[in-house]
């Protein structure tokens, strides 16, 4: 069956244009072709069509090949372009090559034709592909997939341009934070899809009810947030915020059921309240907070209201005891190849069995940690522990590497890779055997510095692991130039990939991405074979989750079978 080709030729010579068509029938194709002459006539054919690919001349009466190409270029347009010519000298044909054409043929000789049509036509589909998949990327960047409005990484960068720019000029900016009550509520009782569609018309609600100069996004799960960069006093804060609740006053409908959303609402000023953005997203949470607690739908940042106080505090003393009084537990996960089903590695998973309160996990200790400097405690007890409980099984091979989560603090502390050689020391563990895993918030913090301390460690020979890759890396470009061995995809875009159009097609992107980088990819929460097999056609190279195994004790996790089983 032939293969159609939108071919656009730029001829002078009906006959040699025949003689071009004729070959790339008798290899198989159909050209539908338009032949052109002028500049003008070329421009103007580029814009009323798509074309497969292009051949032209070197020289004719009124244009050459050089002309076409620059037309080409001016057009915006990546497409093969082949000059075919019988005049074509070996020095014009190299200057041809440099200004962008592709290949060329003597018009004398076509047995090269063909071959190069199909090389440059894959080519072209090749560079199509990652081109779509680095936009793909590049958008899960900076938004969420879901309401398709800025993520936290773009709202934090943006927030902390906006008050750059109000002390410079001398004027407020203000941030509000807010989150729906009983969300959960929504998603256990009518599903997960009802609740995604709840975020959406929330945020497309917000975001009509703002001016245009504000910025409305979705910092994560029900959470979103409002910058206001253009108030004109401190005052219209809580005008805003009561905007803001107006607008969300009636119900909405889902699925034909109405629903009624309850939010709470946190607001901070810049500079009274911080210059920083991470400041000020950490002081517009307690707002937040103080709000839900109080059962108000709007409160200012206040320090008296700021649980970093008595009750964090607190919990932080619990936690020293609990480092000191060995509370803390590791579990680990599992991490399978996919070609071979075989246990490549494991995640160590911290968790705080409190003898009152029972086990605490770790979403609600560790950003305190890291605020009150027991981050570095905590990460020496992970470090130490994980390597001595899983030694044997490193050593022997059983276990390929152990992976284990480092803070964003911990990267900033150019004294890190010493703590962890100490460690790989004492434990007699090879530094090949061990990962480390980096969540992408280390880098928009200070990449320098974290690029500098990745770059010992990678020295040293310890594998380094990107997570939760997707979700907000705001530094992609300096992806290439990281010492990364792995990314994980994030387990948001794996749990619905089987029934999610969307979904599938990123996580798609973010295996080619990587494998194109010479990199591992590794899906997280896998919890069906669906989702199993649907990876493992994808190419994805390793995966975990509780269709794999659950993290597991450490007496349990050393008798696991180290296979897909699917059974825990």
């Amino acid at each position: 069956m032939p293969r159609f080709l939108n071919t656009l030729i730029v001829e002078d010579s009906d006959d040699d244009t025949q003689l071009l068509v004729r070959e790339l029938r008798e290899g198989g194709y159909e050209p539908v072709f338009t032949r052109v002459e002028t500049g003008a006539a070329m421009r103007a054919k580029l814009k009323q069509q798509d074309w497969d690919i292009i051949f032209a001349d070197f020289t004719m009466p009124q244009f050459n090949a050089f002309e076409a190409l620059q037309a080409l270029h001016e057009a915006g347009l990546d497409l093969p372009f082949i000059v075919v010519s019988g005049t074509i000298g070996e020095d014009r044909a190299v200057l041809a090559m440099k200004a962008g054409a592709h290949d060329y043929i003597l018009k004398g000789n076509m047995k090269r034709l063909l071959p190069a049509v199909e090389r440059e036509l894959r080519e072209a589909r090749n560079r199509r592909e990652r081109k779509q998949a680095e936009q793909t990327i590049r958008r899960m960047a900076f938004y969420d997939l879901l309401t398709d409005l800025p993520n936290r990484s773009h709202f934090r960068n943006q927030t902390q341009q906006a008050v750059q720019a109000g002390i410079q000029e001398g004027r407020p900016v203000a941030l509000l934070m807010m989150d729906l009550r009983r969300f959960k509520d929504v998603n256990d009782t009518l599903g997960h899809r009802c609740g995604d569609q709840l975020l959406q018309q929330v945020g497309a609600r917000l975001r009509a009810a703002m001016f245009q100069n504000d910025m409305v996004a979705r910092l994560g799960g029900d959470e979103f947030g409002v910058l206001l960069p253009g108030m004109a006093a401190i005052s219209d804060i809580e005008i805003v915020a009561r905007k803001i609740l107006s607008t969300l006053e009636a119900p909405f409908v889902i699925e034909d059921v109405p629903i009624v959303v309850e939010t709470s609402l946190g607001a901070v000023v810049a500079p009274e309240h911080g210059t920083d953005a991470d400041i000020l997203l950490q002081h517009a949470d307690v707002a937040m907070y103080h709000a839900r607690e109080t059962g108000a739908n709007y409160s200012l940042y206040d320090p008296t209201h700021d649980p970093h106080n008595p009750r964090r505090l607190a919990l932080m003393a619990e936690l020293r005891q609990a480092i000191e009084n060995d509370q803390l537990q590791l579990h680990y996960q599992p991490k399978i190849a996919l070609a071979t089903g075989g246990m490549i590695g494991a995640e160590a998973l911290l968790r705080w069995q409190h003898p009152k309160t029972g086990m605490i996990p770790p979403d609600q200790f560790i950003r305190s940690a890291e605020n009150t400097g027991l981050i570095k405690p905590l990460t020496d007890w992970v470090l130490g522990t994980g390597l001595r409980q899983c030694s044997e099984a490193l050593a022997s091979g059983a276990l390929r590497h152990l992976a284990i989560n480092i803070s964003a603090r911990s990267l900033h502390d150019l004294r890190f890779p010493n703590l962890v050689g100490k460690f790989l020391k004492a434990s007699g563990i090879a530094p090949e055997k061990l990962m480390l895993e980096v969540t992408e918030s280390a880098f928009m913090v200070d990449l320098q510095r974290t690029v500098e301390t990745l770059a010992v460690l990678s020295h040293m020979g310890i594998l380094i692991s990107i997570d939760d890759f997707g979700t907000g890396f705001s530094s992609l470009n300096y992806i290439k130039k990281l010492p990364v061995n792995e990314i994980k995809i994030d387990k948001s875009f794996v749990s619905d990939m089987t029934s999610n159009e969307n979904d599938l097609s990123i996580v798609r992107s973010i295996i080619e991405l990587g494998h194109n980088l010479g990199l591992k990819v590794v899906a997280e929460g896998v919890e069906n074979k669906a989702t199993l097999d649907s990876l493992a056609a994808l190419g994805c190279d390793y995966c975990q989750g509780y269709y794999i195994s659950r993290p597991l004790p450490h007496e349990r996790f050393k008798d696991w079978p180290g296979h897909a089983s699917g059974k825990t």
